[in-house]
């Protein structure tokens, strides 16, 4: 009876590894968004946030993915409540070609149009991106 109401693992299997046990880590959708949960739960409840591949420009942390209380996604630094960097655009991982920023921001023009633009004020760099690519 208590194997029948085993729920089974469910989540897009990662590259990451768990730190506690070893064991591969899935990507899972919850209230907050998506994350990092070991495969091995509920005998291993280990979770991370999922990383954008950009690090935080005020203490280098990991800018992550999160949501608001009203369920409003933005983008915040993983050492919060420390740092308290915090965007409404996604981070794209491309270095700005007219400044060199470390990141890229992913934005919506009211048309629809998806665009890259450099979150440095005065830069104005802008591309236009085709929705395959990201």
């Amino acid at each position: 009876p208590l194997e029948s109401q085993k729920s089974e693992v469910r989540g897009q299997r990662s590259e990451e590894i768990c730190d506690k046990c070893g064991s591969p880590m899935l990507i899972k959708s919850g209230q907050y968004g998506n994350f990092l949960a070991c495969s091995m739960y509920p005998e291993c409840k280990t979770t991370k946030p999922l990383s954008t591949g950009v690090k935080c420009p005020l203490d280098k942390g990991d800018i992550i993915e999160r949501r608001s209380r009203r369920g409003k996604t933005f983008w915040g630094c993983s050492n919060y409540p420390e740092c308290k960097f915090v965007m409404w655009y996604k981070p794209v991982p491309k270095n700005c070609p007219a400044c060199g920023s470390e990141f890229v921001m992913q934005k919506r023009a009211p048309s629809g149009k998806i665009y890259l633009a450099c979150p440095k004020k005065g830069c104005g760099y802008k591309e236009e991106i085709k929705d395959a690519e990201f």
